[in-house]
């Protein structure tokens, strides 16, 4: 009991890390932190199944237009626009500086800046416009919902495991969300996803979708790890954010391509 209780503990804090949910006060420790990383994919499952009940009551009389727009307004709430906020911040330092050692300085400082300038408004509202339009194309987006937001988070979570994080002046292991993550935890942070994919699959997907979408969040992730380490030599949790919600795009569009196409 004590081991499930301590597991418990350490989800509640990875709850309270990625969203504004209320949370009962627990004991907060930076090896409980370490650990919680693990349950990201869990925690980014709640806020789907959270988002798509939004979208499933306002669906009843509302247009699907509209119900998608409100479970995403939702989604915004209850995370505090937490991944859109890196979204922005990596599209503005990536975007105002060009790539090289030395420019990892300027692109670090860009992205600790408060406000959003071109390119992060300009990625922002890309993104979302994306979001929103091939949500809309789908038949049943609330089941692309719930699968997209765990299995985003596992993607960008399992990046801690490939990279160091990067500060201003070097390279580094010390990390404002974990200080690492263990090949147990990305072994069950993965078990997690696929168990998830499968589980979907055999109720709304096909496993041809299924399998698909397997390797195109997997492609996604190798790029963006290249990409991160390219322009910073590791990674912030910014990096994470706009890994988040990338991975989540990528999700639906294979969605929308494959399902359409059936």
């Amino acid at each position: 009991m004590s081991f499930l209780r301590e597991q418990f503990i350490i989800f509640i804090i990875a709850i309270g890390f990625l969203t504004r949910i209320p949370i009962a006060h627990v004991n907060f420790t930076k090896s409980r932190l370490n650990k919680a990383a693990r349950y990201f994919p869990a925690v980014g499952m709640l806020v789907g199944c959270l988002c798509a009940l939004v979208y499933f009551i306002t669906i009843q009389f509302l247009s699907k237009d509209i119900a998608i727009i409100l479970s995403m307004i939702f989604g915004f709430y209850v995370t505090g626009g937490f991944h859109e906020d890196g979204l922005a911040d990596v599209c503005d330092g990536f975007g105002g500086a060009s790539v090289g050692d030395n420019q990892i300085h300027k692109k670090l400082s860009i992205m600790k800046d408060s406000s959003i300038g071109t390119f992060g408004g300009l990625g922002l509202f890309s993104v979302l416009l994306l979001k929103f339009s091939l949500l809309s194309a789908l038949n049943e987006p609330i089941y692309a919902m719930i699968l997209m937001h765990t299995l985003s988070r596992a993607v960008a979570t399992s990046i801690i495991y490939s990279l160091n994080y990067a500060t201003a002046d070097a390279v580094t292991k010390t990390k404002p969300l974990a200080e690492h993550l263990n090949l147990k935890d990305l072994i069950f942070i993965v078990s997690f996803s696929v168990l998830i994919l499968f589980g979907f699959g055999i109720f709304y997907i096909s496993f041809k979708t299924t399998v698909t979408l397997m390797i195109i969040l997997a492609l996604t992730r190798l790029i963006l790890i290249k990409w991160f380490y390219k322009h910073l030599r590791g990674y912030t949790g910014d990096c994470l954010g706009f890994a988040q919600q990338t991975t989540e795009i990528m999700g639906y569009i294979t969605l929308s391509a494959t399902l359409l196409a059936l």
